[in-house]
Parts: C-alpha cells; sequence; structure tokens
C-alpha cells in the first residue's frame, strides 16, 4: 500500500481539504493518506491557532468514515517547542508506519518547494503529489527556474490531474464568523467549532 503524508495546520479542516485527499486516491497515486495535523509551521510561528488537541479532533470528524483516510499526531513525537520541518516529519513518518510516504501539497506549495529545509533531499527521495490551484500555474518553465531537469521532470510527474475547490481556512474561518458556510461535509466541523468557542 501507498500512502501520502498530507500535512497542514488545518485551522480549520474543511470540504477543501477533503477534496484534495480524494483526489489523491482516485489518480491512483497513493491508496491511503494520512492527515498530519501541524503542531508549529515554520512559516505560521506568529499565527494565532486552534489548539493542537481540537485541530486534531476536527480532522477526525471532518474525515469520518473514510475507510482510505487517518488523521495522525506525528508531529507531537517531534522535539517541543521547535518549529516542525517537514523533511523530519517525513522521516519520523517512516520510523513510526514502516513507510516512505509520497508529500502531498498544493501547487502553491510547489513552486516555493527550493525555499524549504533540504529542499533537494525532499525531492530526491520522495514522490512528491501536487494539487493544483487556481492562480497557481505549474509548468516546466515554472519549475526550471529553481530545479535541474530530472527533478522537474520527476516533479510534473506527479501534479494531479483536475483543479480542485480553492478554499483556504481563513476563509472557512470568516464565514463561520459570518454564519455563512456552506454546511453539507462542514457541519459536524461548524458544530465542534460551535461547541467548543473556536474562532470567536
Amino acid at each position: 500500500m501507498k500512502s501520502a503524508f498530507f500535512g497542514g495546520s488545518f485551522d480549520p479542516p474543511h470540504a477543501g481539504h477533503l477534496a484534495v485527499a480524494r483526489g489523491a486516491l482516485i489518480s491512483g497515486k497513493c491508496d491511503f493518506v494520512r492527515w498530519v495535523v501541524g503542531r508549529t509551521p515554520p512559516h505560521k510561528l506568529a499565527a494565532k491557532r486552534a489548539p493542537f488537541a481540537d485541530r486534531m479532533a476536527m480532522v477526525e470528524l471532518l474525515i469520518g468514515e473514510e475507510k482510505a483516510m487517518a488523521a495522525s499526531d506525528l508531529e507531537t513525537h517531534l522535539p517541543p517547542d521547535a518549529p516542525s520541518y517537514t523533511i523530519d516529519a517525513l522521516a519520523l513518518y517512516e520510523t513510526l508506519y514502516g513507510e516512505r510516504p509520497a508529500l502531498l501539497i498544493g501547487a502553491d506549495s510547489l513552486l516555493e518547494l527550493h525555499t524549504w529545509r533540504e529542499a533537494y533531499r525532499l525531492v530526491c527521495e520522495y514522490e512528491i503529489l501536487t494539487y493544483q490551484r487556481p492562480g497557481c500555474r505549474v509548468s516546466e518553465m515554472t519549475l526550471a527556474a529553481n530545479w535541474g531537469d530530472r527533478e522537474v521532470e520527476k516533479l510534473l510527474s506527479g501534479v494531479l490531474p483536475g483543479e480542485l475547490w480553492d478554499m483556504s481556512s481563513t476563509q472557512f474561518r470568516k464565514d463561520i464568523k459570518a454564519e455563512c458556510a456552506e454546511k453539507d461535509e462542514n457541519a459536524a466541523v461548524r458544530d465542534y467549532i460551535a461547541a467548543h468557542r473556536l474562532y470567536r
């Protein structure tokens, strides 16, 4: 079984995230998606987030009965009070789950991947699966600005087909405050947020 490491703050998780995970599974490039809830993302050190336990609980609610998905508290096993870097989390993933996963990221992250810690090692050692997002053009030309021919070919081969619904957690939080977010698959998460008075 080939699993995908789907990392993020998930603050909060929403139906857009679920569409990404389902799209990765439908592509056939992975058989299982593990949602790795971020503890201290290096690019969001100053941001105020919902508590980790609440974000874990919301991911589990959103996933619901999806048999090919699970939430992971992997990052709680990393050194406390320090930024969590993807390269470290992937190494820990292999230790905890006994397999080397693919890394599932958005097109916006792919275009900035060269700035990540040990980026070259990431691309060489791991399969990178990329979901497309409106306004983020991934092409041979955009990638060639920062990667060699071999890396460009590998990264392009991992771009998933189709364009997924573009919704951010930031917008979801605003919609929650305005009480205008769509119900559907977000309902359980919305109820949890209301019950725990998050994002108020």
